[in-house]
């Protein structure tokens, strides 16, 4: 009660006199308990044993060390129930610094597990987090805030979870997404994180010069909606009716669907280019949208800031360089990345107050084979390079079978090819509906998109059917603009704040790096003393001051990830004396942290 007050209050315990000797039958779990041969209680269920008729100890100990060497750099250990819990008891023993997250969907087995099983081990732990009868996403959430994915193992026992099958196999499928998404992230992070600041420092002033997508938050007329344009090969289907859609909604577009729209003499409200790499900028090179307000992030490429249109706005940078930036000029409004343009046009069309957000091209697969839109910037790209002997059909082909392709239903219940990533994508999507559902409506205008549950089916006939919108756009766009005067009115103050930013930001990179090489020198000492342990305390307040330095979180983009911080630590040469050994570690990473920091002065 006193480590967890809330949950003891949950079930109407306010002070230990409220404890009961024993468990009413409503806080029982529908178990059979019977003693080992150890001597300790164990249990069935459904003729099921939970634990070991012989030593529920040992296999517990074996359990939690299967679970501890599940990952590299496991510091958070996710339990699927807990049976009587002595795979959690031995695991809080044994790993005492470790994050522990116990999830139980029916509190009747975590209440019987206190009756039978001593506890303390587990409420004397420091890092305990018990989740009874949470939502799946609450779950999720509570391992990405306490250790990540990356991090996490789980332990999961089917005997144990039995009783909520259908809850810990959602769970788990989630949990798995998560995985793979900050496994790709950090992919991505290793490939692209010295073209990301190479963007953002060169495109570092435009924070300061620019508006941000904050304009328009929540301006959105009730009864106008959203029509967000992604180039899949559904497309096609709309562009004919699209001048007239556009005068019934706001139209946004992401940057691969702009040449389709404009083929059609379209010039979508507003265009979204959210991926710093230079082939996202390739999508509207040589392109002009003059009317068209384009939404972009400060680590785009470059030559996006040159693209001809009414204007440019930003959205809430994703990097560490523009974060701080933004922390002391003000945010430009942040939209949910979700790893596709398409997820950031969805989150833009909710973040400015549409109710009803329709989507065309949002395949999320590839409905009769097809890969793009026809002359789409993909499909333009291959028929430029087609040779005899890798034909633009050759292209197209590896381009469908390359990925973990899968057969899945579209909104007439008949089979799409898709593949993992678009996968991802759409449980982004229904994650994101299901979250909103009380303020947005979402509806796929083709029913061979790859369906995603809850969407809805429309047509743009119906559409059509409705009046024209021209005062509610009008209305909207006015609102805007008014607030944009105002941004212009304290542009001085906001320049003035950016200068002194990007100052501050020089001088506590360079006492950053001043305060790594003093590390680098102790650790060199450290390893060549006779008496190693003399160099710690010193050593432990250079890494305190590090860690307090809101400047190390800028550093971290170029620095390495664990996984290849892990890679360089393996490569090490063993060295007996485990201080020395330590040391070497953290000579590694005083060198990246300095090597981090010049690559931002250099830029800068």
């Amino acid at each position: 009660m006193r480590r967890f007050p809330e949950l003891a209050r949950m079930f109407s315990l306010h002070s230990e006199s409220d404890i009961p000797e024993e468990l009413p039958p409503h806080l029982l779990a529908p178990i059979e308990v019977i003693p080992s041969k150890q001597g300790l209680p164990t249990a069935k269920e459904g003729g099921k044993l939970l634990h070991s008729l012989y030593n529920p100890l040992r296999e517990a100990e074996q359990a939690a060390s299967a679970a501890k060497k599940s990952g590299t750099s496991v510091d958070t250990c996710v339990f699927f129930s807990c049976g009587l819990g002595y795979t959690v008891i031995s695991y809080a023993a044994r790993f005492p610094t470790d994050t522990i997250i116990v999830v139980e969907n029916d509190p009747r087995y975590f209440f019987t597990a206190l009756s039978l099983v001593d506890w303390s081990a587990v409420f004397a732990h420091p890092r305990c987090i018990i989740a009874l009868a949470t939502t799946i996403e609450s779950v999720v959430s509570l391992i990405e805030h306490s250790g990540g994915f990356s991090h996490c193992a789980l332990s999961e026992n089917p005997a144990h979870s039995a009783h909520a099958g259908e809850y810990f196999s959602a769970l788990k499928t989630l949990i798995s997404r998560n995985k793979q998404k900050a496994l790709i992230n950090v992919g991505t992070l290793e490939k692209f994180s010295s073209l990301w600041l190479s963007n953002s420092c060169r495109n570092l002033h435009f924070l300061a010069e620019l508006d941000g997508v904050s304009l328009y938050k929540d301006r959105c007329p009730e009864q106008l909606p959203a029509l967000i344009l992604a180039a899949g090969p559904t497309l096609e289907e709309t562009l004919p009716r699209l001048p007239e859609l556009k005068k019934r909604m706001l139209v946004i577009a992401v940057d691969t669907a702009l040449r389709a729209c404009l083929r059609v003499g379209v010039e979508p409200d507003f265009i979204i280019l959210a991926d710093p790499q230079y082939y996202a900028y390739r999508h509207i090179a040589g392109l002009s949208s003059l009317t068209s307000i384009l939404i972009t992030e400060s680590a785009a490429y470059p030559s996006v800031y040159r693209f001809p249109c009414k204007k440019i706005v930003l959205t809430s940078s994703l990097f560490p360089l523009g974060q701080y930036i933004e922390s002391k000029i003000g945010a430009k409004g942040t939209l949910s990345a979700g790893g596709s343009v398409s997820t950031t046009a969805w989150d833009f069309a909710r973040f400015i107050g549409a109710r009803e957000i329709f989507v065309s091209g949002l395949d999320l697969g590839f409905p009769h084979a097809q890969t793009h839109i026809r002359g789409s910037t993909f499909e333009e790209s291959i028929h430029a390079h087609s040779a005899r002997l890798s034909p633009a059909e050759t292209q197209g082909t590896r381009a469908l079978f390359g990925a973990d392709m899968r057969t899945e239903h579209d909104y007439a219940g008949n089979s799409i090819l898709t593949d993992t990533k678009m996968k991802m994508f759409a449980w982004w999507f229904e994650s994101k509906q299901e979250e909103y559902k009380e303020h947005v409506t979402s509806y796929s205008l083709s029913e061979k998109s790859l369906r995603i549950p809850n969407f809805k089916l429309a047509s743009a006939d119906d559409i059509l059917s409705l009046p024209e919108k021209s005062a509610l756009r009008a209305q909207f766009f006015d609102s805007a603009e008014n607030a944009a005067s105002h941004s212009a009115e304290t542009a001085h103050e906001r320049a003035q704040a950016f200068d002194s930013a990007v100052q501050n930001l020089k001088d506590g990179l360079s006492e950053l790096y001043e305060t790594a090489k003093k590390g680098m020198a102790l650790v060199d000492n450290g390893i060549t003393a006779a008496q190693p342990a003399s160099f710690l305390s010193k050593l432990s307040a250079i890494d305190e001051k590090i860690l307090r330095s809101e400047y190390k979180e800028i550093a971290s983009l170029v620095f390495p990830t664990d996984r290849k911080l892990s890679a360089l630590f393996e490569e090490l040469p063993p060295l007996r004396d485990e201080v020395k050994s330590s040391f070497q570690k953290s000579k590694i990473v005083y060198k990246e942290l300095m090597t981090s920091i010049r690559q931002y002065q250099a830029l800068l």
